[in-house]
């Protein structure tokens, strides 16, 4: 079968371009061209993949055995019309002194004639000299033809032309001349891929045509169609392999679909080899391609693969699919298997930051990505198994041979996180280790595949179908039909709840209940919002997950929403979720959205009442919210209206001077509610407490009146959360307070 290899003096000559318009030039005349690359790489693969009409599949010396190249070779050649191979760097370049994986050495293991792409730019005589020592350099190495890039003009090309044929003997197959239209956009990692490329077809056409009209196309397969037929190689190891594994190249053994593995597949993320595709078909898993960008949700899935690509030069649109982002941040917390390679792991990170700008990611890797000017890892890596992943191999601590190629480094990561690999040769994560665990995920920057010394598809398939079988079960064991929660009767709901709505009270952990404190030790996942204090949430399960969903005025981290499904979610992975509000998580709290949310989906809740910010703020600042002969009655009211509306309060109503008035998220209007409640009634001299940190080391208490309660905020320079209570109880402040300072509108006052 034919076969042909192209290769160029030194890398950036334009034999990526050369070899797309071969591809598809051949392709147009009805033969079936079967690409290949040297080395690791994804993008030029996906251009000569979308070219031929075929995946490009890469023969690389690293992490494959020889034998296996020979294999995976022929394999893929059978049916096919010619393979067209294309180097990587220059002919001779390579890591070993003596060329051992060069791509000189990879065109005579595969007895591939080769075409030499050269950069003609600024080349007259000298070209001569160039062939003959590249031609003299290896006798084995077979160059048949030279195709010249870049040409400045018929003159120029005519005199290269004549240079050739009066020094050397080697055929000039075509000359290219210099157009900007064949140039393929280059950045920090090479070529644009043509998954991101909105013009791909009409690039590769153009680029064809061009190649075509320049290139002696009869001549190229004339001199492919001279390479022997290839042939395997029976040396190779051959070893018994987990399910869905195989030896040497060999044709994969499927095995039925009993998993599903979604896949992450669009232009933020393309890069994942033809081969571990397969592998993880051939082990059993049915894939399930999505779209990180435009598609809503997650579909129904067993396991998760994120592979590479450019998460940086799409993070906007990333970030703007904040429902897909929560249901991937909800099914990992959940338990659910998931592997993610460099730009994958960036993605389930919290935040990515890149030429001045911050974009939110999914938040399932407590970590932050910074991308950089250099790069932070490039090259061949070699990873020794810690045993701390969740599918390593049978061997114990196994070495893994991978590749690198990234700008990107975490940061702010978590104390003592958990890694799979030691870093023998590379960078990783940190320079020694790579592989993050975190539940059922495996990240790491190093890209893996699936070849002789690393079957990772089968063994992460296996994993997955583990998991699958054990949760079903737990599934199944926790979630037992509820009754209607919508009944005439008072009756409790028999159903064992599956979400707490804890209240977290307004700040000191010595405040919660000891039904909170409980469930909170028992948790597997905590839901917790901004007003939950560290010193309480410190107090959750040490293992439990913790999931933050925090809001302020006007800056809503997760949208209600949003929590509401993914409580739901949450609750239908059978694990015991924790959602600790502040305060009460029906006073103000909009536990009652939530736990309606839980009902309407049939998932049995349970709200653990806490002590609410009106009654725990107010009694440490010694201000009672009822008294005899002061207040009767006590209300609570919002000062916080959403965006674009007013406040909306009866504030005729609330102008009772013999009931107390509580105001929770009033700081912004703090002026407005002075001007409302003097002009329906109240005194100007009514007393009023301004109560900052309630409860916490940091309570801060002011006492004013309602006509300088504006004045005051600005000058105490209060900031969220700070109560208001109206009423002539505050005056009692004055004598009652026992656990901290007061102060009258800035002045210290007793305590």
């Amino acid at each position: 079968m034919a076969h042909i290899f192209i290769s160029a003096a030194h890398k950036s000559s334009g034999k990526t371009t050369i070899a797309i318009g071969l591809a598809r030039a051949f392709a147009r005349r009805g033969i079936a061209v079967q690409p290949f690359k040297k080395g690791p790489d994804y993008i030029d693969p996906l251009w000569l993949g979308a070219a031929a009409g075929r995946p490009c599949h890469n023969l690389d010396f690293f992490t494959m055995g020889q034998g296996e190249i020979e294999n995976l070779f022929a394999r893929r050649m059978a049916g096919t019309g010619l393979g067209l191979i294309e180097g990587n760097k220059g002919l001779y370049d390579g890591l070993d002194l003596d060329g051992a994986n060069s791509n000189a050495a990879l065109a005579k293991r595969l007895a591939a004639p080769v075409v030499l792409v050269i950069d003609a730019r600024g080349m007259t005589r000298g070209i001569a000299p160039l062939l003959l020592g590249y031609r003299a350099f290896d006798a084995d190495v077979r160059i048949g033809g030279v195709i010249l890039n870049q040409i400045g003009g018929a003159r120029h090309e005519a005199k290269l032309r004549a240079i050739i044929a009066h020094y050397t003997e080697i055929p000039v197959l075509g000359a290219v001349q210099r157009d900007p239209a064949l140039e393929i956009v280059e950045r920090h990692l090479g070529l644009m891929p043509s998954n991101e490329w909105t013009a791909t077809e009409s690039t590769i056409e153009t680029i064809a045509d061009a190649v075509a009209r320049q290139v002696d196309l009869d001549r190229v397969l004339a001199l492919a169609a001279s390479a022997p037929a290839p042939r395997a190689f029976d040396d190779a190891p051959r070893s018994p392999l987990s399910r869905g594994g195989r030896a040497s190249g060999t044709d994969p053994v499927m095995s039925p679909s009993d998993v599903r593995v979604g896949i992450a597949r669009d232009s933020a993320f393309g890069f994942y080899y033809p081969g571990d595709l397969e592998a993880l078909e051939a082990a059993g898993a049915e894939l399930v391609f999505f779209d990180s960008l435009r598609a809503r949700n997650l579909p129904n899935l067993d396991g998760l693969f994120i592979g590479g690509g450019f998460p940086e030069t799409h993070m906007a649109g990333l970030e703007a699919n904040a429902s897909l982002r929560a249901d991937i941040r909800a099914a990992l917390a959940c338990g659910l298997p998931a592997y993610a390679e460099c730009g994958g792991m960036m993605y389930l990170c919290r935040n990515l930051a890149w030429k001045g700008d911050a974009r939110r990611m999914v938040g399932a890797i407590a970590a932050d990505v910074a991308m950089h000017a250099r790069p932070q890892g490039r090259g061949y890596v070699r990873l020794r198994e810690t045993g701390a992943g969740p599918w390593p191999m049978r061997e114990g601590r196994a070495e893994i041979p991978a590749h690198e190629f990234h700008h990107g480094a975490l940061e702010n990561l978590p104390a003592a996180p958990v890694f799979a690999y030691e870093v023998v040769r590379g960078h990783g994560i940190d320079g020694r280790h790579d592989g993050l665990v975190q539940g059922n995920l495996l990240a790491s920057f190093s890209h893996l595949r699936d070849t002789d010394a690393n079957h990772w598809a089968g063994r992460f398939v296996a994993f997955v179908r583990r998991c699958k079988h054990q949760g079903v079960a737990q599934v199944h064991a926790a979630a037992p039909a509820p009754e209607a929660p919508i009944r005439r009767e008072v009756r409790a709901n028999v159903a064992p709840a599956r979400v707490h709505l804890v209240g977290a009270g307004p700040g000191d952990p010595g405040l919660l209940t000891v039904r909170a404190k409980e469930l909170l030790g028992l948790a597997d996942i905590v839901v917790y919002d901004r007003l939950v204090s560290p010193e309480v949430l410190a107090l959750a399960r040490p293992g439990a997950n913790r999931i933050f969903a925090g809001k302020a005025a006007r800056s809503h981290f997760i949208e209600q929403g949003e929590i509401n499904r993914l409580l739901v979610r949450l609750a239908r992975g059978g694990k015991r979720v924790v959602r600790l509000k502040g305060g009460d998580p029906f006073v103000f709290g909009r536990g009652s959205e939530e736990a309606l949310e839980l009902a309407r989906n049939r998932i049995a809740f349970e709200v653990v009442p806490g002590v609410s910010a009106a009654t725990g703020c107010a009694a440490r600042a010694g201000i009672p919210l009822t008294h005899r002969g002061l207040a009767r009655a006590v209300t609570f009211v919002t000062g916080h209206a959403q965006e674009g509306h007013e406040v909306d309060l009866n504030w005729k109503a609330l102008a009772d001077a013999k009931t107390t008035l509580v105001i929770y998220m009033g700081l912004t209007n703090a002026a407005l509610i002075s001007h409302e409640l003097i002009k329906a009634g109240l005194a100007p001299t009514t007393p009023v407490a301004a109560i900052e940190k309630g409860t916490t080391p940091e309570q801060k208490t002011v006492l004013t009146t309602l006509a300088d309660l504006a004045e005051c905020v600005v000058r105490e320079q209060l900031q969220p959360p700070t109560l208001f209570v109206v009423g002539e109880v505050v005056e009692l402040a004055k004598e009652l307070n026992w656990a901290s300072a007061i102060l009258e509108c800035g002045q210290t006052a007793h305590g």
